[in-house]
């Protein structure tokens, strides 16, 4: 085991929640959130789940850490490929089951030694971070060389920005000064287009969606061109930050 600190089982009973959007966080919170069977309801499913790892080429035995981990599915699913897998998040949802490693901690401040892991996977969890390059920092601190980043979330295709939202260019420009090598990007925006679909079928509307830390206003949502991509890129560089 390689927690460095406050590490404790999933389960806690404390969930962050935003009032502003009846408990859901930003755009997603989507680690969170589940469909009416219980699965988790993001873009996708497990089924990209498995697809991003089996493109991150996590293997068994291999130590892989979940930022943004929510449920803990995801952390589930590569425990039974044998990786030993950890999840991280801010606090543990309510509901979480407790057959997972869990570490409360933010994605900026990993509770991880230097060089100590072999992968990280997240999942829309980048988007919601208020330090897109410092947080990707972290990710590349905590990895070992060769180690590998999986991840997937929203970005913009029209090239611009909306709240944290960024563009493709603009994600691997940033992956890439943190230290990585972008070897994937694949547009997924039609699992974007049909999760939005389950989303408003489970909770009545997309209202609890806008606003919050992705910063979207309902009305500038079309214009943005939201899309919905995997990226994998690999630890090339030891990575230190300005001013250290």
């Amino acid at each position: 085991m390689v927690l460095e600190r406050n590490a404790s089982p999933c389960g806690s009973p404390r969930f962050a929640s935003d009032s502003a959007s009846g408990g859901l966080i930003g755009l997603f919170g989507c680690g969170s959130l589940s469909d009416a069977h219980g699965e988790p309801l993001r873009p996708g499913g497990l089924a990209l789940t498995r697809e991003l790892i089996d493109i991150a080429g996590f293997r068994a035995g291999e130590t892989v850490v979940d930022v943004g981990c929510g449920l803990g599915a995801s952390v589930r699913l590569m425990m039974a490929r044998g990786v030993a897998a950890i999840g991280v998040d801010l606090v543990a949802p309510a509901g979480a089951r407790t057959d997972a490693p869990f570490a409360a901690a933010d994605a900026e401040r990993l509770p991880f030694a230097d060089a100590s892991l072999d992968g990280v996977l997240t999942e829309c969890c980048l988007s919601l971070t208020a330090d897109r390059g410092r947080t990707l920092a972290e990710w590349g601190r905590v990895l070992r060389r060769d180690g590998r980043l999986a991840l997937s979330d929203v970005y913009r295709r029209d090239g611009g920005r909306s709240g944290r939202i960024a563009s493709r260019e603009s994600i691997c420009a940033d992956v890439e000064a943190a230290g990585f090598r972008v070897t994937r990007f694949e547009d997924r925006s039609a699992a974007l287009k049909n999760w939005a679909a389950q989303f408003i079928f489970r909770y009545g509307s997309l209202d609890a969606l806008w606003g919050g830390d992705c910063a979207i206003e309902p009305r500038t949502h079309e214009s943005a061109h939201l899309g919905y991509a995997l990226l994998v890129a690999v630890k090339s560089s030891e990575f230190t930050p300005a001013g250290d």
